[in-house]
């Protein structure tokens, strides 16, 4: 009996054993993605990619694979990753204009239903749920509503600035902060005053409420999510791998938003807000957002909305004061536009064309979404590039070495915003159409408007009121060092801030 237990238990592992051996051969020498270039050990098997991904070096790694392969590589065995500027016409946009050509749409890896009862969500695989979200929410992000919500925006600025001001008095006039916490303290009270009627408190109180702290976290939870969904068998592992005060914090979030949202609808007033926009909407059309739904996406929206934002002015002002000569340009247009900081708002700081090429060369340099999350081409298949791609195949223009490469930049990791003065001479080597930190297509970011007027303000605000210096050296010398889950886990910037 126990002779034919082990004869069963080698036939396992010798099978197994040769199987694994059979599908890695497969997909380096027969594979249809064969012929695209990458290192043979992406080539063979999903797992380099995981680890680069739970690194939170996937950045970094994908920049060093394009510099060797070139604009397209294969960095799994179904995955291909571009950096071309034609690639996002080819992945992301459809409809007129790309006549003749299949939508290359979402997958479900990174942003499944934990649920089957659960709702779809803005970000999910669905995408007739999601053109019905972004109808719903739109009017929360229409040039009117950016001009009703301005006030506010301009009301949690000043506490800022004022505290930042109180502090350097109290200082002798300069006053060193963490400009990281900071700015997502004023993002996330901003934000979650438009999602649920009132903020966190953390500008006022300069300390972080336990739901920002988590949802600053939150990509860990998101990369470790993919990683297992591209293993099948493994996802029902997924609830034991958990930490679990990864899971308490993720049901906290969950629950702490959704009463938010219910405390917000009670409300029964009238205000320039996200969710007035979907109650708005539902009062209107035929198809409606329900409760759930609007619970879920809102539980997105206020992170969306602010940790994006805080991270790309974070990286802007990282490359300002390692940019001296940016950094005067951009303080001296901003000084001589105004001639008291109470003339600067959301519609006078969008005037300002250096501080607009500054943000732009920030986000360049520290895109908020370095690892974009992958397409899928439809079954048919579809030509990207010029080159045919199967059905199936994972495909995906990433930001990170998009923005850094000198396939697309001329001294690409160097801070200079004239390169997005259109009246100036160009920067030798630079494809401005390879630059699309909102993405493109039917999911380009829906705040973009909101995202530009809230960085305009902040920004233009601070440098009026302060000089800014290091208040001690980054430990990093270039943003990218740092690590990112999809989104960045940066470090402290200790900023001096001087009074004028």
């Amino acid at each position: 009996m126990f002779e034919h237990i082990g004869r069963a238990v080698v036939l396992l592992i010798g099978g197994s054993l040769g199987y694994i051996i059979t599908k890695l051969l497969y997909n380096i020498f027969l594979h249809p993605l064969r012929h695209y270039p990458g290192p043979i050990a992406w080539q063979a098997t999903r797992l380099r990619w995981v680890i680069a991904l739970q690194r939170g070096y996937m950045h970094r790694d994908l920049l060093a694979l394009h510099d060797k392969y070139g604009p397209i590589v294969r960095v799994a065995p179904d995955e291909l990753s571009y950096i071309e500027s034609r690639a996002w016409k080819d992945v992301y946009i459809t409809g007129g204009a790309r006549p003749g050509h299949a939508a290359i749409e979402r997958n479900g890896i990174w942003f499944r239903k934990q649920r089957a009862d659960e709702p779809y969500s803005i970000m999910g695989e669905n995408e007739d749920a999601h053109a019905r979200f972004r109808r719903a929410f739109m009017g929360a992000f229409s040039d009117k509503a950016i001009k009703d919500q301005a006030p506010l925006i301009e009301i949690y600025v000043d506490m800022m600035i004022q505290r930042f001001a109180s502090m350097a008095s109290s200082g002798g006039g300069s006053t060193v902060v963490d400009i990281v916490s900071w700015l997502n303290f004023l993002t996330f009270d901003i934000s979650g005053d438009l999602s649920f009627g009132e903020s966190f408190g953390s500008t006022e109180s300069g300390a972080p409420h336990p739901w920002v702290e988590i949802a600053c976290n939150f990509g860990k939870g998101i990369a470790l999510i993919a990683s297992l969904n591209y293993f099948a068998p493994l996802q029902k592992l997924l609830k034991y791998i958990m930490p679990a005060k990864v899971r308490e914090k993720m049901v906290y979030h969950r629950e702490l938003s959704t009463q938010k949202v219910r405390q917000r609808v009670q409300l029964k007033k009238e205000r320039p807000d996200f969710v007035q926009a979907v109650l708005k909407y539902n009062d209107e059309k035929a198809e409606k957002v329900t409760s759930d739904e609007l619970e879920l996406n809102m539980s997105i929206l206020v992170f969306a909305g602010s940790e994006t934002s805080s991270t790309a002015m974070a990286s802007v002002l990282f490359g300002l004061l390692q940019t001296p000569k940016a950094m005067k340009r951009a303080t001296e247009e901003i000084r001589s536009a105004f001639a008291r900081e109470g003339d600067i708002d959301v519609a006078s700081a969008s005037k300002l064309e250096y501080l607009t090429a500054v943000i732009n060369e920030g986000l360049r340099l520290g895109p908020p979404s370095a690892v974009t999350v992958p397409r899928i081409v439809p079954p048919t298949g579809e030509e990207i590039c010029g080159r045919w791609v199967p059905g199936g195949t994972y495909v995906t223009v990433n930001q990170y070495p998009s923005f850094r490469s000198t396939t697309n930049f001329g001294n690409p990791n160097a801070f200079v915003p004239e390169r997005f003065l259109p009246k100036e001479t160009p920067t030798p080597g630079d494809d401005l159409a390879a630059f699309n930190p909102f993405l493109a297509g039917r999911h380009v970011c829906i705040g973009q408007r909101f995202a530009w007027s809230e960085m305009r303000l902040i920004l233009a605000r601070l440098l009026y009121a302060f000089d800014l210096s290091w208040g001690a050296a980054p430990r990093v010398k270039d943003w990218g060092e740092q690590q990112t889950f999809i989104f960045w886990q940066k470090d402290p910037l200790l900023v001096r801030l001087t009074k004028r």
